[in-house]
């Protein structure tokens, strides 16, 4: 079975067609733990955390099918708690109906039990399935690449969920960006930043951008948790686009 690297996914060929993705990643030091350095309830921390490896998955178009945590706290109180929060993350996945099958709740993973932790921390492991994941749209010259969301991370994040400032992107403009037939390809921002993402994306399709003076993004700011995504966009498609996403969408610039 061939493995391959994909951004931040890893890939498993199982046939000459069809592939397993992975995405993973890991939380430590936010919470309501004794040590912990970011104070904020168990619930979003698992909420948080499932969502940054599904919005990956889906971005690729690659179908969740198998989630799994890994939590460094006890079951009964923090642990249920983080479970808590990613079933919230899955049943708002359910909800955007990207896919006829929904993926299943009842996800396996572990807790720690024989020793007391003072700090919290976690991982997420989620695989997926996709069909011919290179056959993708091309990117041509006029095409432009375009910023859904702000970049935001730790107390940013938290503050923007309880203030309802809806500058986060979520699944349903997700969807609304991976089922246009405008929209060339989509990648979530991580802790890099936007700059590095964006220079990721154009090396995938092999181009160049020219870039539009945008003052009021940080282009190295970490995203946390996948706080915001790039897209490549037919430029006569950004209106309407406006239309279907309520979050800020902001011009980077042009494919040379």
């Amino acid at each position: 079975m061939q493995t391959s690297k994909f951004r931040d996914l890893t890939l498993m060929q199982i046939d000459s067609n069809r592939y397993f993705t992975i995405a993973c990643d890991s939380c430590g030091g936010i919470g309501m733990s004794e040590l912990d350095y970011i104070r904020v309830d168990e619930e979003i921390v698992g909420y948080l955390t499932a969502k940054l490896c599904l919005v990956e998955t889906l971005a690729f178009r690659s179908k969740p099918k198998v989630l799994i945590n890994t939590l460094c706290v006890e079951m009964d109180g923090r642990g249920k708690r983080i479970i808590n929060g990613i079933e919230k993350a899955i049943k708002e996945y359910n909800e955007a109906n990207f896919y006829e099958d929904d993926l299943n709740i009842n996800i396996t993973g572990s807790t720690e039990e024989n020793i007391p932790t003072k700090q919290t921390g976690l991982g997420i492991t989620l695989m997926g399935e996709i069909y011919n994941p290179f056959n993708r749209k091309e990117v041509n010259s006029g095409d432009v690449v375009i910023l859904i969301g702000y970049p935001k991370v730790g107390q940013e994040v938290v503050e923007d969920l309880n203030e309802n400032k809806n500058e986060i992107i979520n699944f349903n403009s997700l969807k609304q960006l991976t089922s246009n037939k405008d929209v060339s390809d989509v990648l979530p921002i991580g802790s890099k930043g936007v700059l590095f993402e964006l220079n990721q994306l154009m090396e995938t399709h092999n181009k160049e951008i020219k870039y539009l003076n945008q003052t009021s993004i940080q282009l190295h700011k970490s995203a946390g948790p996948a706080t915001c995504a790039l897209a490549i966009i037919k430029k006569d498609s950004i209106e309407e686009l406006k239309r279907l996403i309520p979050q800020p969408l902001t011009l980077l610039g042009e494919i040379k």
